[in-house]
């Protein structure tokens, strides 16, 4: 490592840690990461140090003896450089969270090919509602590396100084809220020499402990026990010495210290590991996989039931029989089940169901019928009360218990995770606050001579139900929103390397891929309701060295005609540029042949019908079944298997119905559209979508053998038809109010919209990526 030894200078040209000047900078954010910046995190998340050992055996060499799971706070950290400590620990856990050792197994491949059974043995621990023992490992050893370098590697005065911050910091209160939480580093007021000299005055490093001034002493110079999620071998917390008093000053046992520090590094664990899985790409993450395959070998085999096993702690495991599969062979790999993973999330993203408490089974399908998993996480396969029930009685984990009333269950509570989208609140940033909160907060300090170092439970941030709601929040987002593969279209990057893309420049391969990403909605302030002129250029105002009618001649694009300028890139080149079909209901389409024009107008009618007063929710790609606890369900059931384009709910229950068509489309689906809209009752209304006139002629032929639409409407020169003549004609026939309400096309929804400013409280009501 290098030089430990703490630099102070500073100039008011530079930021209080300069993670580049020593290693007692970089010390300060992997001991206290939750008093640094999200800049400076990312910055340290992003240190290298030179090795002449390979950076994938190193991290391969880590994962492995943190994987162990038999660390403790006297073992020294397998690293070369002090920020390893963090670094290592938070793409190790993202590496061991997107763990693939199973596929081409026997384990695997005794399953058909498109089982449940292949797909929940494709990324298990990911897929896993709770966090993995392995990952778990990962989070304490980071806790216990941060105890030894605590210990054994910082110098007295640094040591005091991180003393001072976890006992007797300034009054941060007023500069602290739940969602900026109070930063000891990041003071744009003063210098790094300023705070260490206050903050090392008021703490006296002494036999076994510290001493600091009772003028010092708030509530937060107490602490709440340890975790029970996290094992600390030492100190025995069980006989944890008492605080004392000694004259002017309060005694701190160092035992009393490293418990304040455990639960300060497990939370500080959580929030690296979030900004590393927010911040790593797709591709980088592939990239800590491959090059560590002892971890994978690790994974793999305490995956074996035959063995040991605690894997998953609960297990959302089922005990099934796949009638494909031959009975004689040996299923013996702990996996999760994708039924019960649907009742995990679903309970997670909910705000009136709990885990542990019992749950009437008729309650928990109506709140599956309402919840729509991102992309991240695996898709609902519970489409009925049966495969519910058959699930829950199947888990193999006896934590699912079935309660005293008729069909209720209780589902053990999973661990939290940090493999969440960012959000405003969050556990780790919630207990920074309750600390702040803390240097103000009234306490009893008993006249005795040996004092309790535990706070009140009230005080106790764990125990706050701001915390518990911080945490939730998380749990939600983790489970319903996207992962966004850039947030704007400017920062967009190639999934891939282009140079192996065949037959494709780098500029083709970022131009297809900024369009396959919108496609997707995977561009997080892109919405589809606005133009993709801007595609072509770059970030420095040029335009990218590409030729459009040269890409359509290869098939690798097109443009539909439109008043606005939109691409469209095929399935099978998103497929070849690494960008996934998104395909879960809410979200995508099944099929990755949807083209551009026909998302473009599910993404407005979504807006459209957003806006209307009496809809609160907007489901655009809605699977029909999910309408079985509605009072028309009866009247659509025979839909049960269909997918709905959009779908605007008020309190629970459906009142608008809208389906998009183009010209592009088959006889059987537009017919299909009809069935669907005519299904519907009266009472809703139901929306007919075509890109413009262009789009009618070749609809209606289609349409000319089912009962009122076998209608005569004139033709204009541009070989289409004037929407206002087509109204009045299926007006005539009978069609609009009998088949659909409402014919519209893209001019006319756009004409609708309200103001800018007023759609993102539309964007809020629909589900998914908009």
């Amino acid at each position: 490592m290098r030089d430990s030894t703490p630099s102070l200078t500073w100039s008011p040209f530079q930021p209080m840690l300069d993670l580049d000047a020593s290693d007692a900078h970089v010390a300060r954010a992997v001991v206290l990461p939750l008093d640094c910046s999200r800049k400076q995190l990312k910055h340290l998340l992003s240190l290298s140090g030179e090795s002449e050992t390979p950076f994938g055996k190193r991290l391969d060499e880590y994962c492995v003896e943190a994987l162990k799971g038999t660390g403790s706070p006297e073992d020294p950290p397998v690293v070369e450089s002090i920020h390893e400590i963090a670094t290592f620990a938070a793409r190790a856990a993202v590496r061991v969270e997107f763990a693939d050792p199973l596929p081409g197994t026997h384990h695997h491949t005794q399953f058909p090919e498109h089982s449940s059974e292949r797909r929940m043995m494709t990324h298990p621990l990911q897929k896993h509602p709770s966090l993995s023992r392995f990952t778990r490992d990962i989070r304490d050893h980071y806790v216990y590396n941060v105890l030894y370098a605590f210990q054994n590697l910082l110098p007295e005065g640094l040591q005091r100084e991180i003393v001072a911050a976890l006992f007797a910091p300034d009054s941060e209160r007023r500069a602290s809220t739940p969602k900026r939480p109070a930063r000891t580093y990041y003071s744009q007021d003063e210098s790094l020499r300023m705070l260490h000299s206050r903050y090392t005055s008021r703490v006296t490093q002494c036999e076994g402990g510290y001493e600091i001034p009772f003028t010092e002493v708030t509530a937060r110079t107490f602490i709440e026990p340890v975790d029970d999620r996290l094992y600390l071998p030492s100190p025995d917390l069980d006989e944890l010495p008492p605080l004392s008093r000694r004259g002017d000053s309060l005694y701190i046992p160092e035992e009393v210290v490293l418990v304040r520090l455990a639960n300060y590094a497990w939370h500080g664990w959580y929030r690296l590991v979030s900004l590393a899985y927010q911040t790593l790409s797709d591709s980088d993450i592939q990239r800590y996989v491959e090059t560590t395959p002892r971890a994978a070998e690790t994974i793999r085999d305490h995956l074996d039931l035959r063995k040991p096993n605690r894997s998953f702690v609960p297990h959302f495991g089922a005990a099934s029989q796949n009638p494909l599969v031959d009975p004689s062979s040996r299923d013996t790999i702990s996996r999760p089940d994708k039924r019960l993973v649907t009742v995990a999330d679903t309970i997670r993203a909910s705000s009136t169901l709990n885990f542990d408490e019992p749950i009437l089974l008729p309650e928990l399908f109506d709140e599956i019928c309402e919840f729509f998993p991102s992309p991240a996480r695996p898709g609902n396969d519970v489409s009925n009360k049966q495969t519910l029930k058959n699930a829950l009685e199947s888990a193999i984990d006896d934590r699912f218990d079935t309660a005293e009333m008729t069909d209720s269950y209780e589902i053990p509570a999973p661990f939290p995770t940090p493999f969440a989208p960012r959000t405003k609140t969050s556990p780790w940033k919630q207990y920074r606050h309750e600390l702040a909160t803390l240097t103000r907060a009234s306490i009893d300090i008993p006249d005795s001579r040996r004092i309790s170092p535990f706070l009140p439970e009230s005080l106790q941030p764990s125990t706050s139900s701001e915390y518990a709601a911080s945490q939730q929040h998380v749990e939600q987002a983790a489970v319903s929103m996207p992962r966004h593969d850039a947030i704007r279209m400017m920062s967009v990057q190639p999934l891939v390397d282009p140079s192996e893309v065949e037959d494709l420049t780098a500029h083709e391969v970022l131009f297809l891929t900024r369009v396959g990403l919108a496609m997707e909605r995977r561009i997080g302030t892109y919405s589809l309701a606005e133009s993709m002129a801007s595609f072509r250029d770059t970030p420095e105002g040029s335009e990218l060295d590409i030729d459009v009618a040269q890409l359509e001649d290869r098939g690798v694009l097109s443009q539909p005609t439109a008043p606005q300028t939109y691409y469209s890139v095929p399935g099978s080149v998103r497929k070849q540029l690494g960008i996934t079909n998104v395909s879960h209901d809410g979200w995508g389409e099944r099929a990755p042949s949807e083209g551009t024009l026909h998302r473009v107008g599910i993404d407005l009618l979504a807006f459209l019908v957003a806006s209307r007063p009496d809809v609160d929710r907007v489901v655009r790609y809605c699977d029909a079944w999910r309408l079985q606890p509605a009072d028309c369900w009866d009247a659509v059931s025979h839909l049960e298997k269909k997918r709905l384009d959009v779908v605007g709910f008020a309190q629970g229950d459906p009142t608008v119905i809208g389906e998009v068509e183009t010209k592009t489309g088959g006889t059987v689906g537009t017919q299909g559209t009809m069935e669907k809209l005519s299904s519907f009752p009266d009472r809703m209304d139901r929306y007919f979508v075509t890109p413009s006139g262009k789009h009618l002629p070749a609809i209606l032929s289609r349409l000319s053998d089912m009962e009122h639409f076998d209608v005569e409407v004139s033709k204009r020169k541009e070989d289409g038809h004037r929407p206002a003549e087509v109204r009045e004609a299926l007006a005539e026939s009978g069609a609009i109010s009998t088949v659909f309400d409402e014919l519209l096309t893209y001019y006319n929804i756009r004409r609708r919209l309200p103001d800018q400013s007023e759609m993102s409280e539309c964007a809020d009501r629909i589900v998914g990526a908009i």
